[in-house]
């Protein structure tokens, strides 16, 4: 019987988990499209208007907090997932040492 609970807890687990994973791949390819869009507004920002010299120092700033922020949110969008795999893991070896050890309580022993 706690064999069938730990499979049942441990299936719940998995579903929770991709459903978890579904949320940040999401939010991650959410992400991607605002960056992919910030940097076209950034191009075309940066494109000088007919007659007007262009500001190559004011366009590599902008360039550089572009690829600052693009890195940024890589980089926590990677933490949150790792993160979480943490988690699902150390969820994962919990139930399944907490179940085992409640199996092996039920085992009548022999004499």
């Amino acid at each position: 019987m706690e064999a069938n609970t730990f499979f049942a807890e441990s299936q719940t687990q998995f579903t929770e988990t991709q459903q978890k994973l579904t949320e940040i791949w999401d939010e991650s390819q959410k992400q991607l499209m605002e960056s992919q869009q910030k940097l076209v507004d950034a191009w075309v920002n940066s494109v000088p208007a007919v007659g007007t010299q262009m500001d190559f120092a004011g366009n590599l700033d902008k360039a550089l907090t572009f690829q600052r922020e693009l890195v940024a949110s890589t980089m926590n969008a990677q933490q949150v997932a790792f993160r979480f795999a943490m988690e699902s893991q150390k969820q994962f070896w919990d139930n399944y040492f907490q179940t085992t050890q409640r199996m092996a309580q039920t085992v009548p022993t022999t004499k």
